[in-house]
C-alpha cells in the first residue's frame, strides 16, 4: 500500500491537466502535464487506464513514465476509470481486460486508489447483492496490488448518492473498499451531511474538489462534463464538505477534478496554476481557526 499523500496535499485529477473533453485523448503530453502539476504545488497527478495503453501501445516504457514522474518529484496516486464491472457478456470482458490494465498500472506507480464506478441508468444495473459481490470481489483483486478502491456515486446512474455508495461498500464488507467523495455528484445528488459525517474515516477513500452554478444547465450528465467550476468559484459549501471530513478524520487525498471547456482550452500551466491555488484557498478558508 501506498503512503498516504495526507489531506493538506493535493492531486491533479487526470481531466483537469488533460485539455480536452471526456472521451477524447489529452491534449498535452504527459511529461509536459507532469511538469505543470509539479510547478503548481501538486504532489500528484491522475493517470487514466485508456491513455497508459496507449502510450504503451506507443512505445513509451514504464521507466520512462517513472522518470518523468520523478524527475518532478510527483507521484501517481490516482488512477481511473473503471465501469461495467458488474456485468457480464462481451462489456464484462471489456471491464476485466480493463481492470487487468489498471492492475498493471498499480504495480509500477503504487497509487493509494483505483477509481470505480457504474454508469448504468437506475433500473438497468445488476440487483443490489450481485453488486455488492463483484465490489467485494474488486477490492480482493486489487489488494493483491497494494491499492484500494475508490467507489464514485453519479447522480444520473444507479448509484446515484452517498447513501447507495456506503451501502455497497458495508454490505461488501473489505477494509481496502469505501467511497469516493466528488464534490460536483454529492451536492447535485443527495447531499446528506449527517450520514457523511458517520462513516468511518478509512472507508472515505478519496475526496475530489470542484464547483459548479447554484443551478444545472440542461442535463446533469453534460453539466458535470463541461460545465464545473473551479473550487470557490461557484454554489457548493465545499467549506462545510471539507470540516464536516476533518471531523470524521479523513486523511484524504484530495483531488482536483475540473471538467470544463473553459479551462480545458487554457494552457496547461495556467490550467494547474488555477486548479492548484483555487484549491488550496477552499482548503486554508475550511480549516482557518473560527473566530471566537
Amino acid at each position: 500500500m501506498a503512503t498516504p499523500l495526507g489531506d493538506d496535499r493535493l492531486i491533479a485529477s487526470y481531466y483537469t491537466l488533460s485539455g480536452a473533453p471526456v472521451g477524447q485523448p489529452a491534449r498535452f503530453p504527459f511529461a509536459e502535464r507532469v511538469a505543470a502539476a509539479a510547478d503548481a504545488g501538486f504532489v500528484g497527478v491522475g493517470l487514466f487506464a485508456d491513455e497508459y495503453a496507449s502510450m504503451r501501445d506507443a512505445g513509451v516504457s514504464d521507466e520512462e513514465l517513472r522518470v518523468i514522474l520523478d524527475d518532478h518529484g510527483v507521484r501517481a496516486p490516482e488512477i481511473e476509470f473503471l465501469f461495467d464491472w458488474t456485468l457480464d457478456g462481451e462489456r464484462g470482458r471489456a471491464a476485466a481486460a480493463r481492470e487487468a490494465t489498471m492492475h498493471e498500472m498499480a504495480d509500477v506507480f503504487a497509487p493509494d486508489h483505483l477509481n470505480v464506478g457504474d454508469l448504468h441508468p437506475p433500473g438497468e444495473a445488476p440487483p443490489t447483492p450481485v453488486v455488492v459481490e463483484r465490489f467485494g470481489a474488486l477490492c480482493d483483486r486489487a489488494a493483491e496490488h497494494g491499492t484500494r478502491v475508490a467507489l464514485e456515486f453519479l447522480p444520473w446512474t444507479a448509484i446515484p448518492d452517498l447513501a447507495t455508495a456506503w451501502d455497497i461498500v458495508r454490505d461488501a464488507g473489505r477494509p481496502n473498499g469505501g467511497v469516493l467523495v466528488d464534490a460536483w455528484h454529492y451536492f447535485r445528488g443527495r447531499a446528506d451531511a449527517d450520514l457523511l459525517a458517520s462513516l468511518p474515516a478509512q472507508h472515505v477513500v478519496a475526496v475530489q474538489l470542484d464547483d459548479a452554478d447554484a443551478q444545472a444547465v440542461g442535463p446533469l450528465f453534460e453539466d458535470t462534463m463541461s460545465r464545473r467550476r473551479l473550487p470557490g468559484e461557484g454554489s457548493f459549501d465545499l467549506t462545510g464538505l471539507i470540516r464536516t471530513l476533518d471531523r470524521v478524520g479523513v486523511p484524504g487525498p484530495y483531488s482536483v477534478e475540473i471538467l470544463s471547456l473553459e479551462e480545458q482550452a487554457r494552457p496547461v500551466r495556467e490550467a494547474a496554476a488555477r486548479a492548484f491555488h483555487a484549491a488550496r484557498a477552499v482548503l486554508t478558508q475550511a480549516r482557518a481557526p473560527t473566530p471566537r
